[in-house]
């Protein structure tokens, strides 16, 4: 078979149009001619994101179908890189916890049948692969408010964008082939639901007040307008294709995330030369080896081979889930595998592996213990060295 030239795997970005990204969540019912669409999310509340290719093929020709993209938050347009930088700060700096992250994706069956490679790149951004020839879901969470980046109180949160970035595995280029946005306003306690009632009732009374003759008025202050079920109404917001390929996005990740990290363990798994520290922006090498394609050892999504076992999912710094685990075929060797692929630590220096209950008892964790563990059972990892060898101990959380 004759060779393949860089000419045969060309992904066309020209139209800017090759894709789709829909968000499931309320819409503001105030926009205003020429402005973008607002969607409001509640904070920590998970939104499915629908990702598919509808250019029909006509603007592809590539000999591999799949695509990665990366789903972030970030900031409007009109915030420089320092100005950015300097929210994130802030807002990491109010967190209970160090390890806090701005977005999370959830463990839902119905996501891992479309989707694999799930990577944290970032405190604000999370990466998968997906194949165009089938439509990708995703279930996002964002856990910042849009008032949590100024400590002044009654101040007009800000804004902010859930960008999707697409790359194509066809090229070499670290520039995405598509971007497309849409604007969210992130709420506490349902305010979501809140903010969508009060726009309801305030356009309700201004029909209302349209309709009627100037002597009505004063009796319509007194009638209780209907509430639309915004409950059950599902808005469909599609993200607006965005022209600008070259600017490179801000991603968040916090000195303190260095710090806490010893001999070689790494959350985000990228190669040490693609993350250029605080704010860095992803970088993309060349994807022509076959393991580009091979799912994340630690956090895999899909088991394409039949009655294989789905290993644990990274969910934050020393943090393992059980994610659609078939108890009976995953084994204490294979945990130690994983474990040893993710953290980077040698599997022949691991020496004790240990599993600690909520009660504090500290048994040996052998075959007869894993089979015992059901799906999402979360544990927290703690790696010591000793004499040249690590004891790792899984705790109950």
């Amino acid at each position: 078979m004759a060779g393949m030239n860089s000419e045969d795997y060309v992904f066309d970005s020209i139209a800017g149009n090759n894709f789709e990204y829909t968000l499931e969540a309320s819409k503001s019912l105030r926009q205003k001619p020429g402005d973008n669409t607002m969607t409001y999310l509640n904070k920590g509340q998970f939104y499915p994101i629908s990702l598919k290719e509808i250019s029909g093929g006509e603007g592809i020709h590539q000999p591999i179908s799949k695509v990665r993209s990366v789903i972030m938050v970030v900031f409007a347009e009109d915030k420089t890189r320092e100005d950015q930088l300097r929210h994130w700060k802030y807002w990491h700096s109010r967190q209970h916890t160090a390890k806090q992250r701005c977005i999370d994706i959830a463990d839902y069956k119905e996501s891992f049948n479309t989707i694999s490679n799930i990577e944290e790149i970032a405190y604000n951004a999370i990466s998968f692969s997906w194949d165009i020839n089938d439509e990708a879901k995703v279930f996002i969470a964002v856990n910042c408010l849009s008032t949590d980046f100024s400590s002044q109180k009654g101040v007009k949160g800000l804004p902010l964008n859930l960008q999707i970035d697409t790359y194509s595995y066809n090229n070499r280029s670290n520039k995405p082939v598509h971007r497309a946005y849409c604007q969210i306003k992130v709420f506490c306690d349902k305010g979501a639901e809140r903010k969508i009632r009060d726009e309801e009732r305030k356009q309700s009374k201004r029909k209302g007040k349209c309709a009627d003759h100037s002597s009505q008025l004063n009796a319509f202050s007194d009638v209780k307008v209907p509430m639309l079920p915004s409950h059950k109404r599902t808005d469909i917001t599609v993200f607006k294709p965005f022209m600008d390929l070259d600017t490179q996005p801000v991603l968040f990740i916090p000195d303190v995330h260095y710090s806490n990290i010893q001999r070689g363990v790494h959350v985000f798994p990228l190669a040490s030369d693609e993350l250029e520290g605080e704010g860095s922006a992803l970088k993309r090498g060349p994807y022509m080896n076959e393991d580009d394609f091979a799912a994340s050892p630690i956090k895999l999504s899909r088991i394409d081979e039949p009655k294989r076992a789905e290993y644990m999912g990274i969910r934050s710094t020393f943090v393992i889930m059980l994610s659609h685990v078939f108890s009976w075929e995953l084994s204490s060797a294979k945990v130690v595998q994983q474990i040893s692929d993710k953290y980077e630590v040698p599997l022949d220096k691991i020496g004790k592996v240990f599993k600690k209950c909520k009660k504090g008892i500290l048994v040996n964790m052998d075959d007869n213990i894993v089979k015992h563990y059901s799906n999402e059972d979360t544990f927290q990892l703690q790696i010591e060295e000793a004499a040249g060898t690590y004891k790792l101990t899984l705790t109950e959380i």
